[in-house]
């Protein structure tokens, strides 16, 4: 019961920092205090809205500690950028450590929650639901959490980590805007049903059929090549560590 509650704090950091926080807003935060409050005010209303399956007095109060925390470390990073010039290796050095500290107040609170032996279940119908149905929510949700996770965090985290690698002249004017993009959500998602279904030997086709699409490109222009290898073997590696550590 209680990985139900780690799996559904999770999910609720995942869709309020990620998918509810647009990237003007991830821009604006850092620049204005009130846009850092409306951040904060929609990571705490998403959090809440996440537990009601299991809520009770108790876990909304470690609930909104753990978004008091959220506030008080983009807070801290907030003074940061005001008073120093952060370089964009800097930039992504803060993110990662941010997004460290926001997912280890996660787990000390959930452990928290275990070792004070908070009161918590399910509200009174989904309880009957769950029961009737044979559902296994552990399961469920952590199937929203890991096609979450492969779907925009990961993308994000890429970029962030192949930025200095990406060739000058590398631009989309030969291709669709955004293809790429969406050709490594497809990617991920195609290794992941292959991982959930022991099929690990026919990874290795969806990564040859997607460097055929790219084989002139990458013969003509070898940092091109390597910033596709990169990206690539990168992309694969992210969903195979988050599939073998969320199931």
């Amino acid at each position: 019961m209680i990985k139900v509650v780690f799996l559904l704090f999770l999910i609720g950091h995942v869709l309020a920092d990620f998918y509810l926080q647009t990237s003007k807003l991830a821009l604006e935060k850092d620049l204005l205090f009130t846009k850092l409050l409306k951040h904060c005010l929609i990571y705490m209303l998403t959090m809440i809205v996440i537990i009601i399956p299991v809520i009770s007095i108790e876990l909304l109060l470690w609930t909104v500690i753990i978004c008091l925390v959220h506030f008080v470390v983009d807070l801290i990073k907030f003074l940061l950028k005001k008073k120093f010039s952060f370089s964009f290796k800097l930039d992504t050095s803060v993110f990662f450590i941010d997004q460290l500290v926001h997912i280890l107040t996660i787990v000390f609170a959930v452990a928290a929650i275990f070792y004070l032996s908070v009161p918590f279940d399910y509200l009174g119908w989904i309880g009957k639901v769950i029961e009737q149905s044979q559902i296994d929510p552990i399961n469920i949700l952590s199937w929203v959490l890991i096609i979450l996770i492969i779907i925009k965090p990961i993308s994000i985290i890429i970029r962030k980590v192949l930025f200095h690698y990406r060739p000058t002249n590398n631009d989309e004017a030969d291709g669709y805007p955004n293809a790429g993009a969406l050709i490594g959500i497809l990617e991920r998602s195609i290794i992941l049903l292959l991982l959930s279904v022991g099929q690990y030997s026919a990874i290795g086709f969806v990564l040859t059929a997607k460097s055929i699409a790219r084989y002139n490109k990458m013969a003509d222009d070898p940092k091109f090549s390597e910033y596709y290898l990169l990206g690539t073997l990168l992309s694969s590696l992210l969903v195979i560590v988050i599939y073998l550590i969320i199931f």
